[in-house]
């Protein structure tokens, strides 16, 4: 007997209530996943199956706006369906306000997710105002949305998001209207950013000429041919290089402003409310975070869906982050996790009629 309870006292509490956990998810035998390809692409969960076979994952896909309208109107036809959703850090703003979401950190079970250390800056990271219920595991450097065209510009020219406001620009800047629901971010974050603030955002769309466009094809293809020589939030200038267009991004360590980490950049993970599957979500959720789901999903992200990711863990390799989205080594970035859209939607409602 004496053994016995030697044998008890040995075994970790995590490890108690992993495996406790992990039974309770056996027997739930399913989860539902809510979001985009940061956590339902077919990679991400074909690793998820290999470790649990015996969670039957479904997934609904779409734009962020969209599984957050779904996951509202579910509720409130007393449908819940959904356990975790994960997308852009703005993306469960709804459900945060709706108060549809549980606080996070009482999931996290296994040591290399709770240690801060593993993590960037000592500490996890959030991106609501309680800092507790939608968590940001990516630390992607956030790109300055600057591109121009490299035969009427030179890269060096733009040193600073005030050099937008010089008179030999006016007429000549070309943008994305941030009016809509998804733009937003990248403005939110010029808002939000030391050293730019409201005074920026109101002269660059009241005293530059700004030709806002809606179309994003529109927008790269009217930088590219030459037609404006500097776009802000025009997409995909990267591919369009590759083709042999005269363009290019700002990069960050070209702009005074820049070095930031979050906002538009960043996704996040939010638990959902009396879920349906609350121990095959617990499971997920420390799979995910943990050194191997990490790993998966940044690789995932980048070579499959091209798109610079850089994870928050800091105990894994970043070979694979593409580099315009990789942090740099003992550099110092601020983090930027709630950004608070009222008043700059108020702004731009304001200063664009």
């Amino acid at each position: 007997a004496f053994t016995a309870i030697v044998a008890a006292a040995e075994i970790p509490k995590w490890k108690e209530e992993w495996q406790r956990v992990a039974e309770l998810a056996k027997n739930e035998g399913q989860l539902s996943l809510y979001g985009g390809q940061e956590i339902t692409h077919p990679d991400i969960v074909a690793a998820f199956n290999k470790e649990y076979p015996y969670i039957k994952v479904t997934s609904a896909s779409g734009r962020a706006a969209d599984m957050m309208t779904r996951i509202v109107a579910e509720r409130r036809a007393d449908k819940y369906l959904a356990d975790l959703t994960a997308s852009g850090p703005n993306g469960p703003r709804m459900l945060y306000l709706n108060k549809i979401l549980d606080p996070i950190a009482p999931t996290f079970v296994l040591p290399e997710v709770t240690d801060t250390s593993k993590w960037y800056g000592g500490k996890h990271w959030y991106a609501d105002p309680e800092n507790k219920y939608i968590f940001m595991f990516e630390g992607t450097i956030v790109t300055t949305g600057l591109s121009v065209n490299t035969k009427l510009v030179s890269v060096g020219e733009i040193k600073s998001y005030w050099d937008l406001l010089q008179p030999k620009w006016k007429g000549k800047l070309l943008g994305q209207d941030p009016r809509g629901a998804a733009l937003l971010t990248p403005v939110l974050i010029l808002y939000h950013r030391a050293g730019l603030g409201a005074d920026f955002v109101r002269r660059l769309y009241t005293e530059t000429d700004i030709t806002l466009f809606r179309d994003r094809r529109q927008g790269t293809n009217w930088l590219a041919t030459g037609k404006f020589p500097v776009c802000h939030l025009c997409r995909e200038i990267d591919k369009a290089a590759q083709q042999g267009l005269p363009v290019v991004d700002i990069a960050p360590e070209n702009l005074k402003e820049s070095g930031t980490i979050g906002g538009g950049g960043s996704s996040v993970l939010a638990l959902i409310n009396r879920a349906p599957h609350p121990n095959a979500a617990k499971v997920f959720i420390n799979w995910y975070l943990s050194r191997q789901g990490q790993t998966v999903w940044q690789n995932v992200m980048n070579k499959k869906e091209v798109e610079a990711s850089d994870s928050m863990r800091i105990d894994i390799s970043k070979d694979d982050v593409l580099a315009d989205g990789k942090r740099v080594a003992d550099r110092e970035y601020q983090v930027i996790g709630f950004l608070d859209p009222e008043p700059v939607q108020k702004l731009l409602q304001e200063i664009l009629k």
